[in-house]
């Protein structure tokens, strides 16, 4: 193990405080390419998000026709829009199919146990018309 001497810790010293002061100049260059992102690459307004809408509703998903329709935008920037968009769309109406398919289930047990109440009733009087059938003979 090497030993310390006063001369290596000042310089470690050093060093770090150097690294300390160009910390918060990192986390500045971080955050500002993270806002220029949305500038270099326009966010998607609503007036987009519809136009893509009626385009894939139209033409499909042939990207490279609906690129020609949407000028400041690459081609893949539009295919990755539409997979996100489809997989929000998708997990909404999962979650929507789900609870009307448990909906559905509930109504049918309870349809199960009316229906079960009728055919026992049914069996009852089916029973007693037997037995007023074999009375009269």
């Amino acid at each position: 193990m090497a030993s310390l001497s006063s001369e290596g810790s000042t310089k470690d010293s050093e060093t770090l405080k150097e690294l300390l002061k160009q910390r918060p100049r990192i986390q500045k260059k971080q955050q500002a390419a993270k806002i220029s992102k949305c500038n270099s690459n326009p966010c998607w307004n609503q007036e987009d998000l519809k136009k893509l809408e009626k385009c894939v509703s139209i033409l499909g998903t042939d990207f490279d026709l609906i690129q020609l329709l949407f000028k400041n935008r690459t081609r893949k920037q539009i295919m990755n829009k539409y997979k996100k968009a489809k997989i929000q769309y998708d997990r909404k109406h999962k979650e929507k199919f789900l609870r009307i398919q448990d909906a559905l289930k509930k109504e049918q047990e309870v349809q199960r146990h009316r229906l079960g109440s009728i055919d026992s009733i049914d069996l009852n009087i089916a029973l007693d018309i037997h037995e007023l059938s074999t009375k009269k003979e």
